[in-house]
C-alpha cells in the first residue's frame, strides 16, 4: 500500500487515499470539488480545450468527444469542467455517467452523457525518452504541508526521468516518472491530471497522476504518472476506436 494524491477535504485538510492491486476497490474522495495550483507552477499560459477539472477535486484529459481519461484512486464523480482556466466558471460542464477501470491500474476512463465541444488532446504512442521536456497541469495544492488554494489553472514545466527513479513509489516501466523537489512539484488535487509533451497548442497525452514517486515525503517530490502509452490499446478499446 503507498500513500497517493486525493481531493481535499475541507478548506485546507488533506487526506489520503490508499491504492492497491485491486484498483476497483478505491474509494471515492470525500471532499468537495475544490484545490490550489500545483507547488511551485504559474498561471496557465494558454487554455487547454482538453483539460477537466472534475466535480470531486481531481483532474482528467478530455481524450475523445465523450471520454475522460483519470485515476482510479480518484473514484467516482458526476460532471466536470472542461476548456476553462477557472475551476469554477468558464468552459462547459461535461456529465458523466459511466466509468469503466483498467485492472490492476490506477486508469480509470470516465463517459460522458454527451458529446464535449472541445478539441480532444492526442495520446502518445510510446513513452517519452528520459531528458524529455513535460508540463503538468492541475489545480493541486500549491505548498505542502500548509495547503494554499487558488482558483486558476495551474502550470509547471518539468522533465521527464528514468522510469527506475520512481521505483520506490511503485513505478514501473509502463509508468513515467517526472522530476520534482520541494519547490515544484504535482501535489495533492492534482490526481487523475495531465502530464503533456509538445508545444503550444499542440499537446500530447503522457500521462496521468498516480502518485509521489518516492517515499519521502506525499508532495514536494518526484511525481509518479500512469504512461498512456503502455495501455493505449485499452484505451482505444474501451472508447471505441
Amino acid at each position: 500500500m503507498r500513500k497517493i494524491f486525493q481531493a481535499t477535504l475541507g478548506a485546507c485538510a488533506l487526506t489520503l487515499a490508499m491504492y492497491g492491486t485491486t484498483a476497483a476497490s478505491a474509494a471515492e474522495p470525500t471532499g468537495p470539488a475544490g484545490g490550489a495550483p500545483i507547488i511551485g507552477g504559474h498561471n496557465a499560459t494558454e487554455t487547454y480545450s482538453w483539460m477537466v477539472a472534475l466535480s470531486n477535486g481531481c483532474g482528467g484529459s478530455l481524450v475523445a468527444p465523450q471520454w475522460i481519461v483519470t485515476a482510479n484512486h480518484c473514484g467516482s464523480a458526476s460532471s466536470g469542467r472542461a476548456g476553462s482556466n477557472s475551476k469554477s466558471s468558464g468552459g462547459e460542464t461535461v456529465r458523466i455517467d459511466r466509468r469503466s477501470t483498467k485492472p490492476g491500474t490506477d486508469l480509470t476512463v470516465m463517459h460522458l452523457s454527451s458529446p464535449a465541444t472541445g478539441a480532444p488532446v492526442k495520446m502518445a504512442q510510446t513513452n517519452p525518452a528520459a531528458n524529455t521536456p513535460v508540463r503538468l497541469l492541475g489545480f493541486g495544492c500549491m505548498s505542502w504541508p500548509n495547503c494554499r488554494q487558488a482558483t486558476t489553472l495551474q502550470e509547471i514545466d518539468l522533465t521527464i526521468l528514468p522510469s527506475s527513479s520512481c521505483s520506490a513509489g511503485g513505478g514501473t516501466a509502463n509508468d513515467v516518472c517526472v522530476s520534482g523537489d520541494r519547490g515544484h512539484s504535482a501535489c495533492h488535487g492534482d490526481s487523475g491530471g495531465p502530464a503533456v509533451t509538445g508545444t503550444r497548442g499542440n499537446w500530447t497525452l503522457v500521462g496521468e497522476t498516480h502518485g509521489p514517486g518516492d517515499n519521502r515525503g506525499e508532495c514536494a517530490t518526484s511525481t509518479l504518472y500512469t504512461g498512456i502509452a503502455p495501455h493505449l490499446a485499452w484505451i482505444n478499446q474501451q472508447i471505441g476506436r
